[in-house]
């Protein structure tokens, strides 16, 4: 600076109209609670100060870093042996509401879901459950920010040597760039166990740290930011690699085991439009399931990647109903990727062959965005008010008005499918039901927040997380 700080302010007091801004720290601590900020005006148009204002952030040299390619190792087609993986935290409890703690559990059950064994080692006297090995041998100590530990840092590198034997395939660290863990980074820089790394960062990193090893790579969790957090951490970033958070609704919302195995059975992530129809088999034509399945049949027609989900109760019965269904549903293009009866998925590990849980019902329901309900006849249907309560579009029966007593008709869509008050033709041609479909489709695509679902769930469940990001990580040489 051309004047001290002095200087300015006795020259600012001398001239009778002056603007100062001050940011001060009390310490070198990187605390907001340190920063301490000041202003100083006296007679100064506020328009004068915009120009100062540029000045000084000008002088900040703020530039973003460009966005770099991010290095994708190869994806993994052919069969691989599972992995034996140690995930090294500095955890002492994982509260729910507790983010990282809480992704590291979801972690562990992705890991395990595709056969891998786990070991998750937390700090000593932990009272952690978790349903995998739990090794409580990490020091717990004061930790203090950027301040190694010496003598824990020398017993931590035992431990690691003792605990990490030649059977670990990979060792997994979850958020040890943060400053109060340098006595642990420091460790295992230091250890000298000749095990592949992954060292995973959850939450950004603040003060530049150096965690350079060479038989490491890095996760990062968004692509934009990864030339960034390379140079925070002193690596080259073609060592970084990036796996999202997985948001699986699966896990969020704790799904039954037959929900995730319908899911799973369909893929339903990757699904445009679902239906969940729950119905009984020996009510199939009162409730107008042939409507549905034509419906969605000129949906797919129209590029769409649908699955239309019937839960039918008395699944034995009618067993001969159920084929010729199936055999229409074909007829009009629905594979069985595309259409099925949860009956037909029965098996020694799901009896689901009389009915469905209620609780699946609902959870399928909530992943559904499309209600056609083509009913011949009703009381106050239980079936419509869920699939309003999970925000599906509703597609009602309009020769069928007492269904519109428990809708906003301004909020559905309606279309003549007949009913016992009501019989007719019309309506069941191509061109009507083909007009239906793109009617469906229009509403469904300008929906938004079902758009960011699908696009979240498609993106970030635990199939395409472990598949398209983690397990060719876990693989790489």
């Amino acid at each position: 600076m051309k004047n001290t700080l002095d200087e300015i302010i006795k020259k600012a007091k001398g001239s009778g109209s002056y603007f100062i801004t001050a940011t001060i720290r009390e310490d070198n601590e990187k605390e907001e609670n340190n920063l301490f900020h000041y202003t100083f005006k006296s007679d100064f148009p506020i328009d004068d100060i915009v120009p100062s204002v540029d000045h000084a952030l000008r002088s900040m040299n703020i530039a973003p870093k460009q966005p770099v390619p991010v290095v994708k190792p190869k994806d993994i087609i052919e069969k691989k042996p599972p992995l034996k993986i140690a995930i090294i935290t500095h955890f002492n409890r994982c509260p729910e509401n507790f983010s990282p703690g809480r992704a590291t559990k979801n972690l562990i059950k992705i890991l395990q879901q595709y056969g891998h064994e786990v070991v998750f080692f937390v700090q000593e006297g932990s009272p952690l459950e978790i349903d995998c090995e739990v090794r409580p041998v990490v020091p717990k100590f004061k930790r203090l920010k950027n301040i190694i530990n010496y003598e824990i840092k020398d017993r931590f590198i035992q431990i690691l040597k003792r605990e990490l034997t030649d059977d670990f395939d990979l060792i997994i660290t979850q958020d040890l760039y943060i400053d109060d863990c340098i006595t642990y980074r420091e460790a295992i820089k230091q250890c000298g166990v000749n095990v592949k790394w992954l060292h995973w960062a959850r939450s950004g990193i603040g003060r530049p740290v150096n965690f350079n090893m060479s038989n490491a790579r890095y996760v990062y969790m968004n692509n934009h930011d990864v030339i960034r957090f390379a140079d925070k951490i002193g690596v080259d970033y073609s060592l970084v690699r990036v796996v999202f958070n997985e948001k699986d609704p699966s896990l969020l919302w704790g799904w039954s085991p037959i929900t995730k195995m319908i899911s799973d059975k369909m893929r339903l992530w990757e699904k445009d439009i679902i239906q969940t129809y729950p119905l009984c088999t020996t009510r199939m034509d009162a409730k107008g399931i042939n409507s549905v399945i034509r419906t969605f049949g000129y949906l797919k027609a129209k590029g769409n990647k649908v699955a239309l989900i019937i839960c039918n109760a008395n699944g034995r019965r009618r067993l001969s109903e159920i084929e010729s269904k199936i055999k229409l549903a074909e007829e009009n293009g629905l594979t069985k990727d595309d259409f099925l009866f949860t009956s037909t998925l029965a098996d020694e590990e799901f009896d689901i062959s009389r009915e469905v849980p209620h609780k699946v019902v609902v959870e399928l329901m909530q992943i559904s965005n499309l209600f056609i309900f083509p009913t011949m006849a009703e009381v106050c249907s239980n079936v419509l008010l869920e699939a309003s309560m999970t925000k599906n579009l509703l597609v009602l029966n309009e020769d069928l008005p007492s269904l519109f007593d428990f809708a906003d008709k301004e909020a559905v869509l309606s279309y003549p499918f007949t009913s016992l008050q009501s019989v007719h033709y019309s309506g069941r041609d191509e061109g009507p039901m083909m007009n239906l479909a793109s009617r469906i489709e229009k509403i469904i695509k300008d929906n938004k927040a079902d758009r960011q679902f699908r696009r979240a769930w498609k993106t970030h469940n635990m199939d395409t997380i472990y598949n398209k990001q983690l397990k060719p990580i876990l693989y790489e040489e």
